[in-house]
């Protein structure tokens, strides 16, 4: 027994003897020692029966063997480690075996079976409450994650590493990776702002190899905003940072950085010479990653001096080896820069085949996407590929495709919004997992300072003639609104559902032809199609170098297409629409029909050449500025194009079947009941000035508004006489009850004030009594108003279908909001009119629409008719619009 215990004692003090030897070897870079002291530990563990020692020496017998390169050999071992830790239940070293595997399989480029690693990693962390293991778990699925190109996912896992990592040497990784996140998906401001912390916190830490990586970062990020003197200036310092370390990987690639900057600068040669300088690099370290980024900046560089032949074949080069590592994101800008090269040439066969295929790429990309407001601003990246893509399709005649290609192009967010259930956030409850409430009880917080700071400045005394608007608040709202979205998007990614969110795919030319065929939904409706055969959609398309305008009626084999090239017809185009939206939005300055009717003969008399005399109605999918174009007031040299067609606006074509299958469950609902909100009494908003902030209090306040009370009665007496309920809340009463009640009424309409915010289209909103805003941030991210029922929404106040567009085609602001509210129609107006010409067009509305007897867009087509007809100015009449398909 004696000699037993001996030996026991004797085993033990060997395997601490070899593994204090094997890592002071590691220490000294000296793995080949390392391996032979692990072997003589892990030999003494088995003889010991030591089953944790076993898996430990195991775990870094394969970490010695990796740096030899022998990485079959190391896979074997943590096999063999995870085994002996699953069999035992020891969670840390079934953790620390998971990530070296899947570090391991990550740099051999198998990044699905690094993934299953790392979350094997992750739930053994969280079971031993080992948050290292959580922290490098986290930090490693977002850099499998951002590699695939799924930014949105890895951006949530840097943020739990960083939740982890307090006093972690890993800290900056995880910053400088999460602004690689944000700049990728286009959120390059808060990008930089990531940089920057990451860069103090590897200053702190004397760590200049991170301090290289995180200036060069920001560099990308000023070049990416257009700064190229910043971003250069970023590069030379991350270049010198890389030097005194001898980094010469990073070294290259800040040189190719540079190349990149000195050539938006117009300084081709130095940036040839850069680049090249970076290529010699790269082939050195056989980093053949690098190596294709700066072939396609080399490409770049050539292309910029014209030498169209060297430029394509380095893009060729870069595509090809991209290919060779998998790296997606790397093909997808090859083979977009291959197009425009091949387009410039005029080859347009290839040219299109390198483009189609970029364009999937990205859209697999931002199909990867869940959150709305990133999808937005990922969708802005792209839209140079589709603008390119659309020109050489109508290049080569090819304009089914174009148009299809405009389908992708726009909105494809909000059609991804309103095809998915929402995600409501309140439902996520606060438990024992301590980053969930931390971010729940930020949320709150956040949401009271909101609601606290959504106050207006009311500039200047009240027009005699009083108008349905207001001046927003000069101060800045947009960092907060934008810290509450990141934090509602972080709840949204923690709710069950979320996963189950889904991309949809934008109509084909031949779905679109068929919503003018018999479909089950038309059927269930009792009509013959989705679309009548008098109605016909308009698709508008405007980029710096073209405009196009597409028309689609039944039966058409292809679209028919208007397009603008020559750039004093667009430079004529742009000055006269800039003219008419000043024009019209001022009271007492009417708009020239001269005007109008140029407008008519740019946009949409050359289509309108080739409808069919059956089509009475058009729906129009504007894009850009268009969309703050009311198309009524066109004029032919006779008459209005509202005399001539009822008209309708959609942000995308592909919305029509969402709200068809909406107007399908509830057309068979009980008849329509009307809420009707009307608010004249905005005194609370005068007494005593209006505060606003710590720093202002506002003079004047908001006009009453003398008719809104005469305008709801109206409302209220054509419901009753088509014998429906109606209920009517004045002043106060909307802010007590309109959220509660708002769900309950297929019918509602809403006369008062209201405000668009150009800074943060969240922050826009309806102005109740106390000054107090119902915004489309509560609406969209709040849910605080939520309709199965709702038919239409009638908002009489000024400026509630004001949206910023973005480059994608986003429609940001009240609009958006109300459709995800859940209401498939929205009659809404697009600058301020005065209160008594907006009650008078808003009687003859209801009184036309007859609780729907006849369409939405039928019945303001008779309004505006009237007021056209009783020689009112444009001004008055033209502002309001219908959003939506009935």
């Amino acid at each position: 027994m004696g000699d037993k215990s001996l030996d026991m004692k004797g085993l033990q003090a060997q395997i601490e003897n070899a593994g204090e030897r094997g890592w002071k070897a590691m220490q000294a870079a000296q793995p080949s020692q390392a391996e032979l002291a692990y072997i003589e530990a892990l030999e003494a563990a088995r003889l010991l029966n030591d089953a944790g020692a076993e898996a430990v020496f195991l775990s870094y017998l394969a970490i010695a063997r990796q740096h030899l390169g022998k990485r079959q050999e190391a896979t074997e071992d943590l096999e063999a480690c995870l085994e002996i830790a699953i069999a035992n239940g020891f969670d840390k070293i079934k953790a620390h075996a998971s990530l070296l595997l899947g570090e391991q399989e990550r740099e051999a480029g198998a990044s699905e079976t690094a993934i299953q690693h790392f979350l094997r990693a992750l739930e053994a962390s969280l079971a031993c409450q080992d948050d290292v293991g959580a922290e490098m778990a986290f930090g490693n699925l977002g850099l499998v994650y951002l590699e695939k190109g799924w930014a949105e996912q890895a951006s949530e896992c840097f943020r739990q590493a960083l939740e982890l990592s307090d006093n972690s040497p890993n800290q900056a990784a995880w910053h400088g990776s999460l602004g690689q996140c944000l700049a990728e998906l286009g959120q390059l401001e808060q990008a930089l702002n990531y940089y920057q912390q990451a860069f103090e916190d590897s200053k702190d830490k004397g760590n200049t190899v991170a301090q290289s990586i995180c200036r060069g970062s920001e560099g990308n990020a000023h070049f990416e905003l257009g700064d190229y003197e910043k971003a250069a200036v970023c590069y030379e310092e991350a270049l010198e940072l890389s030097k005194h370390t001898q980094d010469a990987a990073r070294a290259g690639i800040w040189l190719g950085n540079m190349s990149n900057a000195f050539r938006r600068q117009g300084e081709h040669d130095k940036a040839i010479a850069a680049c090249e300088e970076a290529l010699e690099v790269a082939r050195q370290l056989d980093d053949v990653h690098s190596e294709a980024a700066h072939l396609d900046s080399l490409g770049e560089c050539y292309q910029s001096s014209g030498d169209l032949t060297k430029a394509m074949a380095s893009y060729e080069q870069a595509l090809k080896l991209s290919q060779s590592i998998e790296d997606r994101q790397g093909q997808r800008i090859y083979l977009s820069n291959l197009g425009r090269v091949h387009q410039r040439l005029g080859q347009l066969e290839p040219a299109f085949d390198h483009l189609s295929r970029a364009i999937d790429l990205f859209d697999e990309q931002r199909s990867r996407i869940k959150s709305d407001d990133i999808k937005t601003t990922f969708a802005a990246r792209g839209q140079d590929l589709y603008r390119d893509m659309v020109s050489v399709c109508l290049a080569m005649g090819r304009r089914v495709e174009a148009l299809e290609y405009v389908g992708r192009a726009k909105s494809r967010a909000i059609l991804d919004l309103l095809s998915n259930s929402p995600i409501d956030v309140s439902e996520l409850m606060r438990g024992d997992d301590e980053s969930l409430n931390k971010l729940v009880n930020r949320e709150a917080q956040l949401r009271n300072q909101i609601a606290r700071m959504e106050k207006l400045f009311w500039q200047g005394p009240p027009s005699e003639s009083g108008s349905r608007g207001a001046v927003l608040s000069p101060e800045d709202t947009t960092g907060i609104y934008t810290e509450w979205r990141e934090t509602v998007n972080q709840l949204r990614r923690r709710h069950p559902n979320y996963a189950n969110l889904i991309a949809v795919e934008t109509l084909s030319f031949n779905e679109i032809n068929s919503l003018w065929e018999r479909s089950e939904d038309a059927q269930r409706l009792g009509h013959k199609s989705l679309l009548a055969d008098n109605i016909a959609i308009v698709e508008y398309y405007w980029t710096e170098h073209y405009f196009l305008a597409a028309l689609i009626s039944k039966g058409l084999s292809e679209p028919v297409v208007h397009l603008i090239k020559d750039a004093d017809q667009l430079s004529a185009l742009r000055a006269d629409l800039a003219d008419f939206l000043v024009m019209s939005a001022t009271e007492g300055w009417d708009v020239p029909i001269s005007l109008c009717k140029r407008l008519y003969n740019s946009l949409i008399a050359p289509l309108l050449e080739s409808l069919p005399k059956a089509v009475d109605r058009l729906i129009l999918v504007p894009h850009g500025t268009l969309y703050r174009l009311p198309f009524s007031a066109l004029h032919d040299g006779k008459q209005f194009l509202i005399e001539r067609y009822s008209l309708s606006y959609l942000p995308t074509t592909s919305l029509i079947p969402v709200l068809a299958r909406t107007r399908s469950e509830r057309e068979s609902s009980t008849k329509p009941k009307y809420l009707v909100s009307a608010i004249s009494d905005y005194s609370a908003t005068r007494e005593d000035g209006l505060v606003l902030s710590s720093r202002m209090r506002s003079a004047a306040g908001l006009e009453d508004l003398s008719y809104t009370m005469e305008e709801a009665q109206t409302v209220i007496d054509v419901g009753s006489s088509n014998d429906m309920e109606a209920k009517l809340l004045t002043n106060q009463e909307v802010k007590d009850s309109l959220p509660s009640l708002f769900g309950q009424y297929p019918v509602v309409h809403f006369a008062g004030h209201a405000v668009f915010n150009p800074e943060e289209p969240l922050a826009s909103g309806l102005v109740l009594a106390d000054g107090s805003i119902l915004t489309a941030g509560a609406i969209l991210q709040g849910n605080l108003l939520r309709t199965h029922c709702g038919k239409l929404l009638v908002l009489s106040a000024c400026q509630t279908g004001v949206n910023m567009v973005t480059p994608g085609g986003e429609i940001l602001g009240l609009a958006r909001a109300l459709m995800y509210a859940g209401m498939p129609n929205l009659l809404l107006s697009l600058w301020e009119v005065a209160d008594r010409s907006t009650s008078d067009l808003m009687k003859d509305f209801h009184q036309a629409w007859q609780a729907g007897k006849t369409s939405v867009a039928r019945a303001l087509q008779e309004a505006q008719r009237k007021s056209a007809a009783a020689k009112q100015p444009v001004h008055a009449w033209a502002p309001f619009i219908h959003l939506g398909i009935d």
